[in-house]
């Protein structure tokens, strides 16, 4: 007998082997679970009810309590639509599996499960959740272990973020980008919001805090943050500026705070970048910088036709893998110009406009009265202006 033999032979006998479930969940025999049969099948029953209502909002999952909302919802979004493949075009793919109930005290339970899915002879794991339960009037309420796996942490509260770190965290690289974020959110007219700012070491840390033990779409993922936002609270756990990997990306930050207001099939990708140019910069260099490459190419291309460049995505960028976009330039010029003469309103527009280049010189003309027969033009006058 082959080894995908005995794969495929062990894999259906443990899928023989499973209690018979009616929820979402499975419970494979050799689980262990509590005496108390009760106590059982009102968990099982629960956890079911917890994970079918994990696609709609997460402020309306009855079997998360409110004090538990903020932590529990970037959890909730880690389990969105995690049954699904893509790749074998299957909504139903990934199965998931209890795999271990663990008793803290009378009322609470760390609970483990999984998902699986198989493909011809190959069982392929998607994703390893631990996740903790609190039993209250004949139901369990589910929330994510982010408070009890932080408990040692230092907290520092500065103005209205609460920071949780380690003791050998730099502070100052935290104020630094909570700043940054105050700063964005003031362009972006988003309302200053009680914050909690958790400094992890990397993102490997990021997913273990929030009770996301490993998940098959983070391979190789070393340095990332995720948040949450959830009536009017503001979370975010990160896994980049605690390490001495690199400090935040300010260019990636606006994107990231440009999200929080705007669904990304709205937002107009050069617009978005132009303004990333102008408040962070990009790939390490700072916008003035930026502005320097780009005037020695506009001073190599006197006879430019800037209507044509941007419509080719012309990058100017004299660095492999470090494009500096011609499209992306001028619109930075452009939303710096606008932003001088009016409120950010107008420049929102553009930014949501939508992905295609027409739908773009459409609003642009409406807000700004420039028409493409004279974008050229009034392109030449801003670049002349640059110092």
């Amino acid at each position: 007998m082959n080894k995908t033999t005995i794969t495929l032979l062990l894999y259906t006998i443990f899928l023989c082997n499973l209690n018979g479930q009616t929820s979402s969940v499975l419970v494979p025999k050799n689980t262990r679970l509590p005496k108390d049969s009760i106590i059982t099948n009102t968990l099982i029953k629960s956890l079911g009810g917890f994970l079918n209502l994990k696609e709609g909002l997460n402020r309306e999952n009855t079997f998360v309590l409110p004090q538990n909302l903020l932590e529990t919802s970037i959890l909730l979004d880690e389990i969105k639509n995690i049954e699904k493949s893509t790749k074998f075009k299957n909504e139903k793919f990934y199965k998931c599996y209890l795999n271990n109930i663990i008793k803290i005290n009378e009322t609470e339970y760390l609970i483990q499960f999984y998902y699986l899915g198989l493909h011809k002879t190959e069982p392929i794991l998607r994703a390893n959740y631990s996740i903790m339960a609190q039993e209250r009037d004949g139901q369990f309420y589910f929330y994510s272990p982010l408070k009890r796996n932080t408990v040692s942490w230092q907290t520092k509260k500065i103005k209205n973020t609460t920071f949780y770190f380690k003791n050998d965290f730099e502070l100052p690289k935290a104020i630094a980008y909570t700043s940054k974020i105050a700063e964005y959110d003031n362009i972006l007219n988003i309302p200053e919001q009680p914050m909690e700012f958790y400094c992890a070491e990397n993102f490997n840390e990021v997913m273990k805090l929030i009770g996301v033990d490993f998940k098959l779409d983070y391979n190789g993922y070393s340095h990332n943050s995720i948040e949450a936002y959830e009536n009017g609270n503001s979370l975010i756990i990160n896994g980049v500026i605690a390490s001495n990997y690199r400090d935040f990306d300010p260019h990636d930050l606006w994107h990231s705070r440009v999200r929080k207001i705007l669904p990304a099939n709205k937002i107009y990708k050069p617009v978005d970048e132009g303004c990333a140019f102008l408040y962070g910069g990009s790939w390490g260099y700072s916008w003035e910088e930026i502005l320097q490459k780009f005037k020695r190419f506009v001073l190599s291309n006197p006879d430019a036709n800037w209507l044509t460049l941007y419509n080719e995505n012309k990058n100017y960028g004299n660095e492999k893998n470090k494009a500096l976009r011609v499209d992306y330039t001028l619109n930075a010029l452009l939303v710096k110009e606008l932003y001088k003469e009016k409120d950010f309103s107008v420049i929102l527009k553009l930014l949501s406009c939508g992905k295609k280049n027409e739908d773009y010189f459409r609003v642009l003309k409406e807000v700004t009265g420039i028409t493409k027969s004279s974008f050229n033009n009034y392109m030449s006058t801003l670049i002349k202006q640059i110092k």
